[in-house]
């Protein structure tokens, strides 16, 4: 009489738990929404929220925002006049005996004189006002493509949270059948329907699970410290497979956006940079217009006796002569830094090109794969572990095949993780090469 396989009672135990991939352990509460010290990621804020958060949480930004003071207060200096200059003199001090003698020397002899001194630009206020406001602008561009940065990767760093919830609910689940077939495999050992070996074997897989599910925690603990990190708030996870699921699936149906490359914050912040070096170039090369100083001054004279006058007025106009400092090494640096910043914007623009055409052709590559992972490599190995189970239940198959066949299918569940976080992933860095991104906040939009 043929025997009927003792696994058998095992398999019809286990069948309820594997028929399907996709059905999920009972997933955890939401989590709660973000107060002043923590962030949740279930109800992340978008682009422009995360922005705005960022900007007033970061400490990376709190020195940024100083760097923005620093160059609106010197497009205010660049504005203002130069301060005039007085000065005060005493002459006619006599020296010996008086001319004709007998004078008083402190009340019939010196004079004292007050003068103010205005020094008049020609030709120079315009340019450095312009270099200050083309300086405050880059400053901002260069700030907000910092801003920009830092939200993509808030952004990543919640991906990466989020593939961690879903590989630890599959290899939860999937320890929880390993440590039931160990128990069902040790009993049934007991009762000899089974050899010993096989209990090893389930043991070794359920030790070998167990395992991966300590790395997974350490990777999900890894992850919420690099978003802590990031956005200078604590992050909470998900809460359960299927939040952290919709975040993965949600960024591949965006549509794309322009590819307006030339708007990127750091591009406009070294077309800003050129515009300010070119201003300097102008400011310098001026610098041989000789700025006259106009003085107006007043004299009392006490020496009347020579036949001076007691009360008089002065107008004086001076010049420097620019003979051998007239702005040339000025003028060198300014021209090597406009040139600079127009080769460094042509040569990230073309880079942008090339990013945009290589990230698009692995996204679509991605994307296929992901389809057909998830449209027929999934369902196929879900379908062959059903029909295992019933071949197991028949008698028509080994336990061995089964856990082989169900090992494969998770392995590919948490592979489908990886490439959802890959896809992700890859459509963050199109919209990094774009122009895509959040809206600067006012304090920065104001200046560009």
């Amino acid at each position: 009489m043929r025997r009927v396989p003792p696994l058998l009672v095992s398999c019809l135990l286990l069948g309820a738990t594997s028929a399907s991939a996709q059905s999920d352990s009972p997933t955890a509460a939401p989590a709660p929404a973000a107060s002043s010290a923590s962030l949740a990621l279930a109800s992340l804020p978008d682009e422009n929220g995360m922005a705005a958060l960022l900007w007033a949480r970061s400490p990376e930004f709190a020195t940024a925002r100083a760097r923005i003071a620093a160059a609106r207060a010197e497009l205010v200096r660049a504005r203002q006049l130069p301060n005039p200059e007085m000065d005060l003199s005493v002459g006619t001090i006599a020296v010996g005996p008086t001319n004709p003698p007998g004078l008083n020397r402190l009340t019939q002899v010196p004079n004292a004189g007050v003068g103010i001194s205005e020094l008049i630009e020609l030709g120079k206020r315009g340019p450095r006002g312009d270099a200050a406001r083309a300086a405050l602008a880059s400053t901002a561009l260069e700030v907000q493509s910092s801003l920009r940065e830092r939200t993509y990767d808030v952004l990543e760093r919640a991906a990466e949270v989020a593939t961690s919830e879903v590989r630890l609910a599959e290899l939860e689940r999937l320890a929880e059948d390993a440590t039931r077939l160990t128990e069902l495999q040790r009993v049934r050992a007991q009762r000899g329907d089974t050899a010993g070996l096989d209990v090893d074997r389930a043991t070794l897989e359920e030790t070998q699970l167990q395992g991966q599910l300590v790395e997974e925690h350490s990777r999900l603990a890894a992850a919420l410290l690099a978003c802590s990190r990031t956005v200078g708030l604590s992050c909470s996870p998900f809460g359960g497979r299927e939040a952290a699921s919709h975040f993965l699936s949600s960024r591949l149906s965006r549509p794309l956006p322009p590819s307006e490359v030339e708007q990127r914050p750091d591009l406009l912040s070294l077309e800003a940079q050129r515009r300010g070096a070119q201003s300097s170039l102008t400011l310098a090369r001026r610098r041989w217009i000789p700025d006259p100083t106009v003085r107006v001054g007043y004299l009392r004279d006490q020496f009347l006796i020579s036949g001076n006058q007691r009360d008089s007025l002065g107008v004086s106009l001076s010049f420097p002569l620019p003979v051998f400092d007239h702005g040339q090494a000025d003028a060198l640096a300014a021209s090597a830094e406009a040139e600079a910043s127009e080769q460094a914007r042509m040569q990230l623009t073309a880079q942008a090109e090339r990013d945009t055409q290589s990230l698009s052709t692995q996204r679509d590559a991605v994307v296929a794969r992901r389809e057909r992972v998830r449209q027929q490599t999934l369902p196929l190995a879900s379908s062959l572990v059903q029909r295992l189970e019933a071949a197991v239940k028949a008698g028509g198959a080994s336990l061995q095949d089964l856990l082989l066949a169900r090992r494969t299918y998770g392995q590919l569940l948490l592979d489908a993780a990886d490439i959802d976080l890959a896809a992700f992933r890859l459509s963050l860095d199109l919209e990094r090469v774009r122009s895509a991104g959040p809206k600067p906040p006012p304090e920065l939009g104001e200046h560009f």
